[in-house]
Parts: structure tokens; sequence; C-alpha cells
């Protein structure tokens, strides 16, 4: 996780007669001058041009101004300073640290100076020197702003000590004097997830995305504001996406949930293809981390109608993915038949081996074309990219023999004014009263219903129903 290297102090050195710098340098960062002619620079002016070539990442530029300046003023403290802060950029820690002590020696109210003599003395491994100069700019900037920055870096070294509660009080303190400082909240989320407060360290690590948008990827940005409930700027953020990318179904997609959340149907077949194929190769160490719980939950329902395995059922797993229900159910299985829109999350299935037939299809199409050909229809956490429920159900009593039985995952939602609702992640949740009211419409009785969780997201535990039922 990164410490803060920050810009080097800046404070402005005191006028002094006969210190002006005569610099070529300036030329070639930006000063306006004739090609090849001399600038001279206040002092003030010419600490203040190093500054600015640091913080372009022009070294070069800044070493040749700051060897001008230390020629004509060896001793003088900023630029003392800025030469210990360019050798630390430049990776020479080793030469960087008597300037940088020396510096502070001739100027030690400056909180600027402990902070970066602080980020040289932990890169030479002298932890306790280290702590000791960070905590002394924190007292020197007197709880203002300036101590954000050596509040972050105090807390990357307890992080690094394993001393995670002061390391969080001093990312706290960091994101209170600078409310906007994305580093700070991106380091709180790191120990926030070591200490296993995982909601809240979701909550931190998405104000970091937002703050700092152009390290993050732009779905990271999108489902950030979000997550903080910020709609109108996600809003704002996929309409512009979406005019770079017209075509884009994914994009669509989330834009109507955010749009019209209790108006959208289903997933488009475009949509679920584009993002389980792109999700195939790392669907089960992704879920694996989310305690995803779904195709266990299934197998409980199914082995409560199923209790002996007897291997003569005609079995389909609606929406297979890469096959985690297979091994679960197969024992039970004479046919054990898989589908899925996405290949390559069939390729996945495909290797664990437990599947009689795999199928690239839509769910409804599927079903519809194979009346009467199953015992037990099992879908687990596919459903929830559908909005109405009426047509998968209808397909599965289609495709179900009598006496043949369903059993299902989806999202819970507890406003039963309505039926389904699109949510930011995509997924729909829905209503007790849509299962019941879609389950009678498709001829199949709601044998049993369950409040489950099914998995963990942005650190909060996501519950859905899981339903069982039969045809007669």
């Amino acid at each position: 996780m990164p410490y803060d290297k920050s810009k080097p102090a800046r404070s402005k050195p005191k006028p002094r007669s006969g210190s002006n710098v005569k610099s070529g340098a300036a030329r070639s960062s930006g000063a306006r001058s004739p090609k090849g002619q001399t600038v001279t620079l206040s002092l003030e002016q010419a600490i203040d041009h190093v500054r600015g070539l640091l913080a372009q990442g022009d070294l070069m530029n800044a070493e040749n101004l700051l060897g001008t300046v230390r020629a004509v003023l060896p001793d003088e403290p900023d630029a003392m300073h800025l030469s210990g802060a360019l050798l630390d950029l430049q990776g020479r820690v080793a030469e960087a640290l008597p300037l940088l002590e020396r510096a502070v020696g001739l100027k030690p109210d400056d909180p600027g100076r402990w902070n970066d003599l602080g980020n040289v003395l932990l890169k030479l491994n002298r932890r306790e020197d280290a702590r000791a100069a960070y905590e002394k700019s924190v007292v020197l900037a007197c709880e203002t702003q300036a101590a954000a920055v050596a509040y972050n870096n105090l807390g990357r070294l307890l992080t690094d000590s394993d001393d995670l509660v002061a390391a969080e009080r001093s990312f706290r303190n960091a994101t209170e004097l600078l409310p906007e400082y994305g580093l700070a909240f991106y380091n709180l989320s790191d120990v926030l997830a070591k200490l296993g407060r995982s909601a809240d360290a979701a909550d931190a690590c998405a104000r970091a995305v937002v703050m700092m948008p152009q390290s993050a990827p732009r779905e990271h940005v999108a489902r950030a504001l979000i997550h903080l409930g910020r709609t109108d700027e996600a809003i704002a953020h996929y309409e512009k996406w979406l005019a770079e990318e017209p075509d884009n179904p994914v994009l669509k997609h989330h834009l109507l949930a955010l749009k019209a959340p209790d108006l959208a149907e289903r997933a488009s077949d475009a949509y679920v293809e584009s993002v389980f194929d792109g999700f195939a190769k790392s669907f089960d160490s992704k879920l694996a981390q989310l305690g995803y719980h779904a195709p266990e939950r299934v197998f409980e329902a199914f082995q409560a109608l199923y209790p002996t395995a007897s291997g003569a059922l005609d079995i389909a797993d609606a929406g297979c993915g890469t096959g985690l229900c297979g091994p679960l159910v197969k024992q039970w299985a004479k046919r054990l038949c898989g589908f899925d829109l996405s290949g390559g999350m069939l390729k996945g299935a495909e290797a664990r081996g437990d599947y009689t037939d795999l199928h690239k299809a839509e769910l409804v199409a599927f079903l519809n074309a194979h009346e009467a050909q199953f015992d037990v229809v099992i879908s687990a956490d596919t459903l929830c990219y559908f909005g109405q429920l009426n047509d998968a159900l209808q397909a599965s009593a289609r495709a179900l023999r009598a006496g043949g039985h369903l059993i299902f995952t989806v999202e819970a939602l507890d406003d039963n004014s309505v039926p389904h609702r699109l949510l930011g992640s995509g997924r729909y949740a829905h209503s007790l009263s849509h299962v019941e009211t879609a389950a009678r419409a498709a001829g199949l009785q709601l044998l049993s219903h369950k409040h489950v969780a099914l998995r963990a997201e942005g650190g909060r535990t996501v519950h859905g129903w899981l339903a069982s039922l039969g045809r007669t």
C-alpha cells in the first residue's frame, strides 16, 4: 500500500541580497525566453520553479537548476531540502538522508521537512526514527491540513507493523483533516479489511476510487458511485461512457438499472454473454472470496426432496455457469444436462466432467424446446437476471415431467409492492409475492421458500429466496 511521497515542503525562502540565480535550465522547462538565452531568477522564483519541475517529474531539469542554486548558496535550507527530496525520487536514499537531516536542522519548525525525512528513514529501515519524524511533523502542523500527509504515512508504517488500531486512527485523522484525500481513504480501506470490517472497508475504498478516478478502471468508478448512493453522478458517468461505446450492452443495462429500476424486464442475452464470458476465468475464485453459497442452498432444498441418491433422475442445470452445482447432484442423476449463454463459463463446466451434456443456449428457449424431458430443474443465481419470472417458470414447468420439481434462488426484495427491481449490480431482486404469483401462473405449487444468505458483496450479506416448486 502506498505512502504519500507528496511535494516537498513549500516554505517561502526569505529574500536575500545577491540571491539571484542565472540558469539556462529554465529555458527547457517552460520559462519564456529566446532559445539559448540565460534567465535570471530570484531565489524564491528558482525554488518555486524547482518545485514545479519535481511535481511534473522533470528530475533532470530540477537537478540542473538546484545545482546552480546550491553553487551560489550551498547552505540555503530550501534548496538543500529539495536536493534531498530529489535524491529520494532518484532512488539515492543514502545520499538524500544527510541533506534532509541538515535541512531539518536549519529549519526545524517545518512539518513538511520532517515528513520527507521520515520517508527516507523508513526506506533505510530505521522505523522508529521514521515514526518519530512523522509524529514530529504532525505536532508541528498543529492539526491543520498540512498534518494529513504525515498522518497517512504514519498510518502505513503502523499498518506494516501490525498496529492496526493505531493505524486506523492515523488514517482517520488524515481524512478528517483533508476530506478529499483519496490515498488516505484507500489506505484506510486496507487496514479496515485487515481488521475484518468488510463493510467499512468497502465504503472507504469506494470513496478513494471516486476521489482518484484516474487510478481505477471506469467500471470501478461507476460501482463506487453507486455504492455511495451518488446515483446522478453514476448516471452521468455511464451516459458519457455510452456516448463513446453506443453498442455496449453492459453500459445499457447498468444505465437502465439506475434510471428505471422497476420497469426493466430482463437482462439482454448480449449483456449476460458479455459479462460472463469476461468473468469466466476468475469466476470460481472470485465467488470463493465472496463466500458464495447459492449452489449449496439449492442442493439442500434438492436433498430435502430427494434424500436418496438413486442415479435415476434427469436433471437440468439452468444457467449452469462453471458447473458449481454439478458435483453436488451428479450422484442423483442419470442425465445431468447443463446449459448457459456464456461459452466461456461452459468451458469451466466441461472441465469439471460432471455433466452428461452441455449446451450454449438461452434459458427460456432451451426449456421450451425440451418438453417433459426432466425430473428436476435447478437454477442457482441465474433467475436474478430476469425481471418478471413468468416466462422462465412457465418454460420450466413445460420442461418438467409430472411430479417434477423446480428449485432456484433469486435475490430477495423485501418490498412486496413491486414484483422486481433492477439493482445497481446489474441483477434483479424479487419480492416473495412475485415468486408466488409467477409460480401459480405457471401451474406450479410453491412447496417451500426460505430467506437465505447467498454471498457477501461490498462487505454486506446479500440475501435471497430459496424456492422449491412442484409440478402436479
